[in-house]
Order: C-alpha cells, then structure tokens, then sequence
C-alpha cells in the first residue's frame, strides 16, 4: 500500500501524537509510558491506513446508495477496523504487562479508538457525501432544463404553423380584391417570416424589435381591412431594450384580429402600450359569432405556459364590455 501524506496530515498526525503523549504522562511523576504512546500511535496509523483504502472504495460501491445508506456503511466500516485494532493493541499490552484487563477496559478502549477515528475521517466522508450530493443535484438541473427546453421548443414550434395558416388565408383573400396590395402584403410576410427564421433558436427578443415586426403585421392586414382597423403603437416601446418572450406580441396581436370582428359597423382598434407591469396589448372587445369561429384556444394558452417556464412572472388578462387586454411582463 502506498502512504502519502500531505501537509494537512503531518500536522494531523503530529497534533494526535503529541495528544497520545499528554495522555500517557504522569505529570506529578513525570513518567511517560512510552510503549502505550507507541503501540496507540502505531495502532492510530494502521486504522488510518485501513480507512484510507476502505472508505474510497466503500464511496465508489456507494454511487446509487441513499445518503443514510452510506453513512450506515461508514459507521459499520470505521466499528469494525476500530474494535479489531484496539482489541489487538490490549491484547499486546496485556502480554508485554503481564497482567489481565477486564472486559470495561476492553469495551472502552474500543469506544476511545471508534471516537477518535471518526473524528478523524468523518470530514472526508462528509465532504464525500457533499460531492456526490452536488454531483447528483447538477444533474437533476441539468436533465431539469433540457426537459423545459424540450418542452419549450414544442411549444414554440406550434406557433410557427398556426401563424402561417392565418397569414396565407390572409393573402388569399386580398388577391382577388387587390393584387397591387398583394404584391406589398407578400413583401411584409416576407419581413415577418424572415424575423421568424432568424429568431427561431432565441427563447426571448427585445420588445423594441418585436414592435417592428407587428407594425409590419398590422400594416398587412390594414391592407386588408382599410380604415375598419387602426392601431396604436406607444413610442417608448419601439425604443425598449427590455425582453418578452419571442412572438408573444405576434401571439396577442394575431388573437385580436382572428377573434374580433372588423368591419365598418365594429371597427377593431388595437392598443400596443407600456405599462408598470410589462407591455398591454389591447382591442375593443367584439367577439365574432362563434358558429364562424374556429379557435383551438392555442395562442393564449401556448403563451402563458412558455412563460411559466421561463419565469414566475405570469400574464394579466382584464376584460369589460368594451375591450379586452392581456399585459406580458417583461424580462
């Protein structure tokens, strides 16, 4: 077996042998009785060497072992080598002595011996514990986040689908009524789809960036719809550095104009603001008739779940009579 001994275990060793000593000295004679401060210092390094090579191999088989199962093989570990090596260090004694010890001095030598060895190795099985405890933590966040990302990406990627479909019966029905808008509709779905594309792997975007890509939005379908839609934009928005949730003012604008009737008897009118609570998307409240709604309820519901993953920060919906507004926070 091979002994290495660093600094810490020189002054270890040599604070324990100088306390054997104290311990074996009669200080109103002035007698030390050297063959037990030899045979204790001696029987000391053996059960020191023994826990060197039993306790890492004991933490190695202990890898899918419970915390309480661990401990419980140290202390059965650190008994066994105790007892044995004090039992055999009496024994010695007892014969250099030529005299018998009684079975208390045996049974509290070995309870001296126990003390004093996990006094002396209980740090290293503690910091062991600690390790492997952190070790396992680290993974359970790691497993943890790639869950959540998996989940989030699931999350995002319905978006992507559910936001083509609308834009596409968007241009099918503008082509027939005019084909010049059409050609300028195409060229904002383009600057959507590519802000899209570009942003696909980012979990969150800038709120002023985002603000240019549904201003781009807006004006297709003001295209379509004419005066029957106007909108308001707030102004410190479009210069916001702050972070949504990537979409999610695409998410909101999108279920203002596919849920609320736009025509010149119930013009939509949509409000894009700042608020002390994140940024308020707002329209006036017109329901259409739900037997032409087809609606799987995913925009919303899509939204508010990848923003409990990504923050305890949640969404604010209000509605009245008038209008209807959900708040997203900002991150």
């Amino acid at each position: 077996m091979k002994i290495q001994l660093n600094r810490t275990d020189i002054w270890t060793w040599l604070a324990t042998s100088l306390l054997i000593l104290l311990l074996n000295t009669n200080f109103k004679t002035g007698v030390i009785r050297w063959d037990w401060v030899i045979s204790i210092t001696l029987s000391a390094f053996v059960i020191g060497q023994a826990q060197s090579f039993l306790i890492p191999r004991l933490m190695q088989k202990a890898t899918n072992w419970t915390v309480q199962k661990t401990i419980g093989g140290y202390v059965v570990i650190t008994a066994i080598v105790s007892i044995i090596t004090s039992v055999v260090v009496m024994v010695i004694m007892q014969w250099r002595e030529e005299k018998t010890y009684g079975i208390g001095s045996y049974v509290s030598t070995s309870m001296i011996y126990m003390l004093m060895t996990f006094a002396f190795t209980s740090v290293y099985v503690i910091e062991q514990i600690i390790n492997r405890w952190q070790t396992s933590l680290l993974k359970e966040q790691q497993l943890s986040q790639a869950l959540l990302k998996a989940e989030y990406d699931t999350l995002k990627n319905q978006v992507n689908p559910h936001f083509l479909f609308n834009s596409l019966n968007i241009l099918s029905a503008l082509i027939p009524e005019d084909p010049q808008n059409a050609v300028n509709l195409v060229e904002r779905l383009s600057k959507v789809f590519r802000y899209n594309l570009q942003n696909n792997e980012k979990v969150t975007v800038e709120l002023s960036t985002e603000i240019k890509i549904v201003e781009a939005y807006l004006f297709i379908h003001k295209m379509r719809f004419g005066d029957n839609l106007s909108y308001e934009l707030d102004e410190q928005a479009k210069i916001a550095s702050r972070h949504i949730v990537t979409q999610g003012l695409l998410t909101l604008v999108e279920n203002a104009l596919k849920h609320n009737e736009c025509s010149s008897e119930k013009p939509l009118h949509i409000v894009i603001k700042l608020t002390d609570a994140g940024v308020a998307v707002s329209n006036s409240f017109q329901p259409k008739n739900k037997q032409f709604l087809e609606s799987t309820g995913l925009g919303l519901s899509n939204l508010k779940k990848r923003y409990e993953l990504l923050t305890p920060l949640k969404l604010s919906i209000s509605q009245n009579a008038d209008f209807f507004e959900v708040t997203i926070p900002l991150i």
